[in-house]
């Protein structure tokens, strides 16, 4: 009977990494996780958050360091430049005088990387918004 009870535990023992939980995956390079399209679903300043329930339109990062901004109502898309370095994304308007209006933001990713929360790194009215991957 011993030997069964040693069997058992050590038998549990081996499985418990199996079926324990594991630690949410946001490893993947953040230069292939932000690529897709993101929709807002939250803005404030972080914790204080207001839920959006009707988006004016998504963001879709491109790997070309291009992001496109869509908006549903006009059916319009804005052509627009980000890069990532470090832990920060800036996000480059062109303006009509050929030069480019830069926001810098931090980034966070998680819900395995379906989620993201950018804080812009100036002063504004509301400083944090997440975003959701839509398809």
């Amino acid at each position: 009977m011993c030997k069964m009870k040693q069997f058992l535990v050590l038998f549990g023992i081996l499985w418990i990494p199996l079926f324990s939980c594991e630690k949410e995956k946001n490893q993947l390079d953040p230069n292939k996780a932000i690529l897709g399209k993101w929709e807002i679903v939250e803005m404030g300043n972080w914790p204080d958050m207001d839920s959006i329930k009707n988006p004016l339109g998504y963001q879709e990062y491109l790997p070309d360091s291009i992001l496109l901004e869509y908006i549903y109502e006009t059916k319009t898309t804005y052509y627009k430049k980000y890069w990532l370095d470090e832990s920060l994304l800036y996000r480059a308007t062109p303006m009509d005088d050929g030069s480019l209006f830069v926001l810098r933001y931090k980034y966070q990713f998680s819900n395995n990387n379906n989620k993201l929360k950018l804080n812009i790194q100036a002063t504004t009215t509301f400083r944090t918004s997440t975003y959701k991957r839509i398809n």
